[in-house]
């Protein structure tokens, strides 16, 4: 890694010794900041210690963009608290990120994140440094990372499983032409060994380290005009045991032993794009348990055959539709075999300016993070919930929207919106076993309206939500009520109730209140608080209050350049 980045390095150094980069030096500005700052303190009383809530705590995070000459981009971005969050996360709130980029030349030092391939490196955090190489006029690319992927969680008290500290690299480079391209790359995970030490007679579970070595290969064909055909082949071999008996097939980068799998995945696809629209055909297949350590999630163990098409009526009717055959069990190993149609539709349409609609169904596998409503309507700030990392599987999800907007715009305007969704998932991503096999529908239906003279907003809406499980069902129903006011110049201020009644038979209320206040000042800076007060009869606490002082730095400054006399003149 650091001969890579002293070859980036001396790249910078060469173009900045160009022509055109010294012509661009002696006409910019030396130097531009632009980016924001905020804090906030956040008070609590009387301490929660079943939600984890402490008395103080604060949030400082804020990013900044620095401009060298118009051409170096310094960007910096960080996060930190005083809080602890869970014991369990291996990605921490508290980050410091630096990319610089000066034209073709791209640095990632901190906390970062790159994308090889869904099916490789595919937004995974990693605390290191990173270097993409895209030339303007050449068709050759190249990038590369090194840092740690997970950090060491030792085993506490609520035998939460280990995790031991994950340190990975790779590469990724090849040519990306207008008319074909072809790229490969490759990565390399392991966890250390020496980072988790387990007493004898305390831990009843043994976690072993692991490793993983990945890799692909993509390629793009454009034959004729608005013919695309593309495919990737990906390979990857986990060793779920870097203690176990060595074959004697050992390098640098990977030790084959009597515990090591082999999996891959592969994916081809053609289309043909029209005036109005495309049509075209995909094969997806990816062998059982086949995973990458660089990657956050991986649906496996399936085969896909599919066709897809979309449509674009004059700007005011979409629909784009994917319909096939899909079937499981491809190694013949599981008890039963499902082979099934799989489509997903996806119809949106804006007939007027004061409608549209939305209509979406699926029942291919994806991941998505479903949100509890239960710590949706007891959340007193922002900041609750940060260390939540938790996909669930869904193998089917429907959803409708439909939105009414009327009224006078530059007097009272007003809008009607309303949706429902229908999840059914199938397992979690991570150890939590609340969402398995459960149903999930939410019905929203919401009144805003604004009244432009006076500045005045309001609005009101229900929710509500069924969770059901082949255990239990819990059916939460929330109204929400706010309004906003400009209360003198500048100073505005904005109220809102939430009620939430959960399961009529156990009689759990839940009223969250919140008061807030907003003043802009000295044209970049800012002050907000609010007051919220939580009160929960399920807990039997009484009412909790919460309140959060924030202060907003928004920043945009130049160093202006010495204009020469001649310049004047001309």
């Amino acid at each position: 890694m650091k001969r890579v980045v002293a070859i980036v390095i001396s790249l910078i150094v060469v173009i900045f010794s160009s022509a055109q980069g010294i012509e661009q030096l002696t006409k910019a500005d030396p130097v531009a900041w632009s980016g924001g700052v905020t804090w906030s303190n956040i008070f609590t009383w009387p301490k929660d210690s079943a939600r984890q809530v402490p008395t103080y705590s604060y949030y400082i995070s804020g990013n900044l963009n620095t401009t060298l000459y118009g051409a170096v981009s310094l960007p910096i971005s960080f996060a930190y608290t005083n809080n602890t969050l869970s014991s369990t996360v291996t990605y921490p709130f508290n980050r410091f990120s630096l990319t610089p980029s000066y034209k073709w030349v791209k640095l990632h030092i901190g906390y970062s994140q790159m994308t090889f391939s869904t099916y490789t490196m595919a937004g995974h955090d990693f605390l290191g440094g990173g270097v993409e190489l895209t030339p303007d006029e050449m068709p050759w690319q190249f990038s590369a990372f090194f840092g740690r992927l997970n950090k060491a969680v030792p085993r506490d008290s609520i035998n939460t499983e280990p995790i031991y500290k994950r340190m990975g690299g790779g590469l990724m480079g090849g040519y990306k032409g207008e008319r074909w391209s072809l790229l490969a790359n490759v990565s390399v995970c392991k966890d250390d060994a020496s980072s988790l030490t387990f007493a004898e007679g305390v831990d009843t579970t043994y976690v072993a380290p692991q490793s993983n070595l990945v890799g692909s290969i993509s390629a793009v064909f454009r034959p004729f005009e608005r013919t695309t055909i593309e495919g990737e082949y990906a390979v990857s071999m986990i060793n779920a045991n870097c203690k176990a008996d060595s074959l004697g097939h050992t390098s640098g980068f990977f030790e084959e032993n009597t515990d090591i799998s082999r999996h891959t995945a592969g994916k081809v696809s053609v289309s043909q794009a029209f005036e109005i629209g495309s049509i075209g055909a995909t094969y997806e297949r990816v062998s059982p348990f086949y995973k990458s350590f660089a990657s956050y999630y991986n649906t496996n163990n399936f085969e896909n055959i599919t066709a897809n098409f979309s449509l674009d009526i004059a700007q005011k009717v979409s629909l784009s539709t994917n319909v096939g055959w899909q079937r499981d069990n491809l190694n013949n190993q599981e008890v039963n075999t499902n082979s099934q149609l799989i489509y997903s539709v996806n119809v949106n349409a804006t007939p007027s300016e004061k409608w549209s609609f939305g209509v979406s169904v699926s029942n291919v596998q994806s991941y998505a993070h479903i949100k509890d409503i239960l710590e949706q309507v007891t959340q007193t700030t922002q900041y609750q919930n940060l260390d939540t990392l938790s996909f669930t599987e869904l193998n089917f999800s429907a959803s409708g929207n439909v939105n009414y907007r009327f009224g006078d715009k530059d007097r009272l305007a007003q809008s009607i919106s309303s949706s429902y969704t229908y999840q059914k998932a199938t397992h979690d991503q991570d150890y939590s076993q609340r969402f398995v096999s459960n149903r999930l529908h939410n019905i929203n239906a919401n009144y805003q309206a604004s009244h432009t003279p006076t500045k005045l907003t309001g609005s009101f809406g229900a929710n509500y939500n069924i969770n059901k499980t082949p255990e239990t069902e819990s059916n939460v129903l929330t109204l929400i009520a706010s309004a906003g006011v400009p209360i003198v110049q500048k100073l505005r201020t904005n109220v809102s109730v939430n009620y939430s009644m959960v399961d009529a038979a156990t009689d759990y209320h839940i009223v969250n209140a919140r008061l807030s206040l907003s003043y802009p000042f000295l044209k970049y800076h800012s002050l907000n608080c609010s007051l919220t007060a939580l009160n929960n009869n399920s807990n039997n606490k009484g009412t909790q209050y919460t309140a959060n002082v924030t202060y907003n730095l928004s920043l945009g400054y130049s160093i202006k350049r010495r204009v020469a006399r001649e310049e004047v003149k001309a």
